[in-house]
């Protein structure tokens, strides 16, 4: 976290461009103290981060994963022998800035960049590394359309929103619920389309959405909304709310207190910690989807574990650093199957991989078009915790849009 704390304090005092947020220092140093065998020279991975901003919710929690991972690889032998390095620039969550930070992150010698959360802030980035013939990682977005946004192929990390909203809808017919109303922001393709893929797997499936209702994301008062749930003639079974903190929070309070009991369910932006922290008893019984669980002996849990020892307190989210430690992961199995950490040879080499183990589940892309194929983690909140609910990969899934 002071790594953090220190990016802050920079982009407080920065101009427009791009400013780092960590250095690749702490991890080379890492791997020399440590006598890693990592020998030559380094993989060098950039990360072009919404350290502020709306893109911060994402990849804030990745930057842990990234950072942990390059430290464990470094420790035990780096990738393919080599050590690995991690570049970090603040793209700020702004569209305009995109393209400024991955030129520099290339000019500072990145083989592959991992772009920020939300497609809408990646495409100047995609754009720019293209045109460098570098590929870019999607972090940890689900919208399948960053594959494509930037005009040149890039690749998610995570499963894409029509895979996670359909997961989350055979829960809810699963479980008998017939009837949902949903809330949708066209703020962000995130919280436009997740409800509409939800919508259309729950009615596939024999349910009915009988109710609407838009939002803005970063609103502090979700009043109006909930005074139109709670009015309905007929409450709904089960509510879809494509939300993350403080948002998700607010409206669960809100919801609560106006004494609407209806199920709610939403995507892996309810997985973090403030979640617990703000909702308190408010968040009890809510199901979303996520990218993985730390149940005892999986490796979400061992990153977990490994990261709490390692800075004295448990990482911002177990499911979103995880995704940071897969980016890593992905890179190294790419630069394995390449034989080289050439940007081209790497770019090539993600399009065959597949089955690879990574930390929150085995991702294939070969066959794909760059979203991978991945399980869906469901969760809920008993007691005041995260807990695990099941594994599925859903039967149906609504074609991206």
């Amino acid at each position: 976290m002071a790594l953090l704390l220190v990016a802050f304090a920079a982009v407080g005092c920065g101009g427009d461009e791009g400013s780092d947020t960590t250095a690749t220092s702490d991890t080379t140093a890492t791997s020399a103290a440590t006598g890693g065998g990592t020998s030559g020279d380094p993989v060098i991975i950039g990360f072009a981060a919404g350290m502020t901003g709306d893109a911060a919710a994402g990849d804030v929690p990745a930057l842990e994963g990234m950072e942990y991972t390059v430290k464990i690889l470094n420790e035990s032998g780096g990738i393919a022998g080599r050590p690995v390095e991690l570049i970090v620039k603040d793209m700020k969550s702004d569209v305009a800035l995109g393209a400024t930070v991955a030129n520099q992150l290339i000019d500072e010698g990145a083989q592959i960049l991992v772009g920020p959360a939300f497609p809408g802030y990646a495409a100047g980035i995609i754009q720019a590394a293209a045109a460098a013939g570098i590929t870019v990682l999607g972090g940890t977005s689900t919208q399948p359309e960053y594959t494509r946004i930037g005009g040149a192929k890039a690749y998610l990390v995570a499963f894409g929103d029509n895979v996670q909203a359909a997961a989350t809808a055979e829960n809810a017919l699963e479980q008998g619920y017939k009837t949902v109303y949903t809330l949708v922001s066209p703020d962000l393709s995130y919280t436009a389309m997740l409800p509409v893929f939800f919508k259309q797997v729950f009615e596939k499936g024999g349910g009915k959405e009988i109710g609407t209702d838009n939002f803005t994301i970063g609103q502090p008062d979700f009043s109006a909304q909930v005074t139109k749930i709670a009015g309905l003639a007929t409450q709904p079974d089960c509510i879809y709310i494509p939300m993350f903190p403080p948002d998700v929070t607010t409206f669960l309070t809100q919801l609560r207190a106006a004494g609407v009991t209806a199920a709610v369910y939403g995507p892996d932006g309810f997985d973090m910690q403030a979640m617990l922290d703000l909702a308190g008893p408010d968040a009890e019984g809510v199901l979303f989807s996520t990218h993985g669980f730390p149940t005892p002996g999986s490796r979400v849990e061992e990153w977990v574990n490994g990261y709490t020892e390692w800075k004295g307190q448990a990482p911002e989210s177990s499911a979103l650093g995880g995704l940071g430690c897969d980016c890593i992961y992905v890179v190294k199995a790419a630069v394995e199957a390449a034989g080289s950490s050439d940007p081209k040879a790497i770019g090539d080499a993600l399009a065959t991989l597949e089955n690879v183990q990574v930390v929150t589940g085995v991702l294939t892309y070969k066959g794909t078009d760059g979203v991978p194929l991945k399980t869906v983690t469901i969760a809920t909140v008993k007691d005041g915790k995260f807990a695990f609910v099941e594994e599925r990969i859903p039967e149906y899934v609504p074609p991206a849009q």
